[in-house]
């Protein structure tokens, strides 16, 4: 329920941003729960697990960082996920470019993997990098902090409060950023 409620609170705020109702280059929302719901986690293994070595994950910077103060099975499998995430979104709808924060180069560039090995054909990835602040903490939906253009999670007081408050050795990456 709370996913739910979730995804159709994003939707309803990317709707607002994005045309996803006519036209010839309409926005498409896609659940990735559409890629998943009829495989079961033996499918998984045998069709999208073949796909990379472990020595392939554990190359990737994101992983090799973890290692050393410990790393969840899902949180390294997460590789896998957004990997195939892409792979079915190029097949499905010609998605030729992921794009995300520079943490997540490493998921990425397993999905152009994926695309290579499974697909013969070429995608692109391109990240940004994180956003921080002055103080070098990260800014992010995880953080303490954190703003929502939903008004049900953020209200517009408190909305206006924080760019009144925020450092103002921030505010020349967060204006570049969020305008």
């Amino acid at each position: 329920e709370e996913l739910e409620a979730n995804t159709a609170r994003q939707e309803a705020q990317i709707k607002k941003l994005l045309n996803c109702e006519e036209g010839e280059n309409k926005a498409i929302l896609a659940n990735n729960l559409a890629f998943y719901e009829g495989m079961n986690v033996l499918d998984f293994l045998r069709d999208v697990g073949k796909t990379l070595t472990v020595n392939y994950m554990l190359s990737k910077e994101s992983v090799a960082k973890r290692l050393e103060t410990g790393i969840s099975f899902t949180e390294f499998s997460y590789q896998l996920l957004q990997a195939y995430d892409f792979q079915c979104l190029f097949q499905q709808y010609g998605c030729t470019v992921q794009m995300g924060g520079s943490d997540q180069w490493g998921n990425i560039t397993s999905g152009t993997e994926f695309i290579r090995r499974n697909l013969g054909e070429k995608a692109h990835g391109v990240t940004t990098p994180l956003l921080t602040k002055s103080d070098g903490t990260k800014f992010g939906k995880s953080e303490q902090g954190n703003i929502w253009l939903d008004p049900e999670m953020t209200s517009p007081y408190k909305f206006y409060q924080f760019w009144i408050n925020c450092d103002d050795a921030d505010l020349p990456s967060f204006i570049r950023y969020f305008t």
